[in-house]
């Protein structure tokens, strides 16, 4: 087995290279580069031949890809500077040299030391962004270089952000705390609090030139993202250093918390600098149709600033023009840029202050060329961006009400009464502030909320109809805050639906689909809505549409809302199917119970029993349940139109042995 020469050096952080001696490896060609490259990155493990010929030479069939492989490996054979580079059997390949070599390794090795001369040496090694422009055009290829590059930039930000943050500032030496803020620096140059930390330390240390060439380069970093530091962190900086002394500038104590982003924009599009290699008239049009699409997805809120007219003193801003309101305001932003070599754009989401990426999509220069498949594609992304946003479940260090809003939604989503509980406080403490209750979705959240008691206690028929007026107050309160917003036309389709109101509230379904017809939840929505209606072919039609634009998942609470539609359609393995995927609740429970019952299968009937019964106790654990107390709750939970549809749910349950105690023929208002 061959070996590669010692004395290599390897690169991959930066623009990627190996070495031997004082003499760079040049490879045949920029495949065979970026195969020993990822060898190298995969830490010499033996990769299948199968999986490399997909990753590089994806667009073409089976064989010719591995035939390409083949040839790849042979060019790289046969040249006699990398012949030794990589190992290979008739199945796998692999790096043949020692991959713990390489600068990243020596540069995770700094990282574990923790000294300062170790964060010195660590920054020195950090050459910028790993494996840059290794991009071949091939997507699979370009993905895996772009997960590379987030895991490796994210786990060393955090990993470095929590050890800074567990060095007493009195007390930890300073240049131990200035070696470790610089090397932040240097990974992510718009870091507050290692920036806003590293200027006190210089101060401190009485280096007034080094602090202010640091608060130069914080402001042009923050530049990069459209941003500016805040007002008093300059002025204090500035004062500081011309007079000599630190005293202006807040002292460092532990309750010491620097002020993120007060005076800046929380939310915006940043639009990448063109480059000699991109194609600005796609830039430019995948600018204009991310904010087009924006406007529709008016739950994410503004990405955009509002602008004052400097003459009337007029908003003629973006915010202004659609309705958008300061309580909306969020730590999230967008950043859309070009990369040529990958042939794509991304559309990346951060989280500012956490200074985390959240999601990235990726959208091929072929797609944007089609104008017209075009704003399907990016609106597609956008609903993966915003279930990114709303599943995103890390650490808030934000009280904004966006954020408290963003909190309770969670819960919502769970669809159970213990979740309920949790989130209601938090909408109602919003429905006081004098911010929070200018945001519609807050609102519109309580009356979903209201709904999902009523779905989900089957005791509760004493305070049903309070909650019904008072779900229809707010949801109609929401409507006149934001009548653009698609979520308050759903919520009250739902108080429509559950009221039996069906043609009335499937004209709140039309109008939710009409705002945004590319919101995945929005279409999801309308499909069970209009199944529960009767219209089974409709519903099934939007289902297949709601699950085209979802994005790169589906979230949990969809299937709840497939199975209904599978089951009214007669789908019950479909059904089920759906069910297995969707929160557990007592609804998905019964519906659970019913189509198990119709299937005949006694076992799985039986299964099914004794999660309903779970679901039951978990709802009401203190509470004697009858068959009649049961049917009514039914009765009355039941949305579907068609009376027949009724009875044979009941007659399922019957048959599997629930309790209930209602005679097929009784009425089912």
């Amino acid at each position: 087995m061959m070996t590669a020469p010692v004395g290599l050096q390897i690169r991959l952080l930066g623009t990627p290279s190996v070495a031997h001696g004082a003499d760079r490896i040049e490879f045949p060609s920029r495949k065979s580069a970026a195969l020993c490259l990822y060898l190298i990155a995969n830490g010499g493990r033996h990769i299948e031949r199968s999986q490399l010929a997909a990753l590089l030479w994806g667009d073409n069939d089976a064989e010719a890809a591995r035939a390409s492989l083949r040839k790849s490996l042979s060019l790289l054979r046969a040249n006699e500077a990398t012949a030794q580079l990589i190992g290979s059997d008739r199945a796998h390949a692999w790096f043949a040299g020692d991959p713990t070599r390489s600068d990243l390794a020596t540069f995770n090795r700094c990282l574990g030391a923790g000294t300062e001369r170790a964060y010195r040496e660590a920054a020195r090694l950090w050459r910028g962004t790993p494996l840059a422009d290794l991009e071949t055009g091939e997507a699979l290829f370009d993905e895996w270089i772009a997960q590379f590059r987030a895991e490796t930039i994210g786990v060393t930000h955090k990993c470095l952000a929590k050890r800074l943050d567990s060095m007493p500032e009195a007390t930890t030496p300073i240049n131990l705390q200035i070696a470790c803020c610089e090397l932040l620096i240097a990974i992510e140059p718009s870091d507050s609090e290692a920036n806003e930390r590293l200027l006190r330390l210089l101060l401190r240390d009485g280096q007034k030139a080094a602090a202010a060439r640091q608060l130069r380069s914080y402001i042009n970093a923050l530049k990069e993202l459209d941003l500016t530091p805040p007002r008093e962190l300059v002025d204090s900086v500035r004062r500081a250093a011309a007079q000599g002394k630190a005293e202006p500038f807040p002292n460092a104590n532990v309750e010491y918390r620097p002020k993120r982003y007060a005076d800046r924009p929380h939310v915006a599009l940043i639009r990448a600098r063109p480059t000699g290699q991109s194609v600005p008239d796609l830039i430019s049009f995948a600018h204009s149709e991310v904010i087009h699409q924006l406007t529709r997805f008016r739950s994410m809120r503004c990405f955009e600033r509002d602008d004052r007219d400097e003459v009337d003193n007029l908003n003629n801003g973006l915010i202004s023009r659609i309705g958008f309101s300061d309580a909306l305001d969020h730590d999230y932003r967008l950043l859309l840029w070009d990369e040529p070599r990958a042939r794509s754009i991304y559309l990346r989401c951060v989280n500012a202050r956490r200074q985390d990426t959240v999601s990235c999509v990726r959208i091929g220069y072929d797609c944007l060329e089609d104008r017209v498949a075009a704003e399907t594609i990016i609106a597609t992304a956008i609903n993966s961006l915003e279930q990114d946003i709303v599943m995103d479940d890390r650490p808030r260090t934000s009280c904004s009400p966006f954020d408290r809003w963003l909190e309770a939604y969670q819960l919502l989503t769970q669809w159970s009464e213990a979740a309920a509980r949790t989130a209601m406080p938090i909408l109602e403490d919003l429905a006081n502030d004098d911010q929070g209750r200018r945001l519609s979705l807050v609102h519109s959240s309580i009356s979903s909320l209201l709904m999902i008691r009523r779905l989900t206690i089957p005791t509760a028929a004493k305070m049903a109809l309070a909650d019904q007026e008072r779900a229809r107050e707010a949801a109609l309160q929401a409507i006149a805050i934001d009548a653009l917003e698609p979520f308050n036309h759903v919520v009250l389709g739902w108080m429509r639906m559950q009221a039996n109101e069906h043609d009335t509230a499937l004209l709140s379904f039309e109008d939710a689909v009409a705002l945004n017809p590319y919101s995945a939840a929005t279409v999801v929505a309308a499909a069970e809505a209009n199944a529960f209606a009767g219209n089974v072919v409709k519903a099934q039609n939007l289902a297949d549409r709601a699950l085209s634009l979802s994005g790169r998942y589906t979230p949990a609470y969809f299937y709840a809302y497939l199975a209904n539609i599978a089951y009214l359609r007669g789908d019950l393995d479909g059904c089920i199917e759906c069910l297995r995927r969707a929160p557990e609740s007592i609804h998905t429970a019964i519906l659970l119970v019913a189509a198990q019952s119709e299937r005949n299968d006694t076992k799985a009937t039986g299964a099914a029993r004794v999660r309903f019964e779970r679901e039951l106790r978990r709802a009401e654990p203190y509470a004697q349940i009858d068959g009649t107390t049961l049917s009514k709750w039914l009765v009355s939970t039941t949305m579907h139109r068609d009376a027949s549809v009724r009875r044979r749910l009941f007659n399922s349950l019957e048959r599997a042995g629930v309790p209930i105690a209602y005679a097929s023929g009784g009425s089912m208002a």
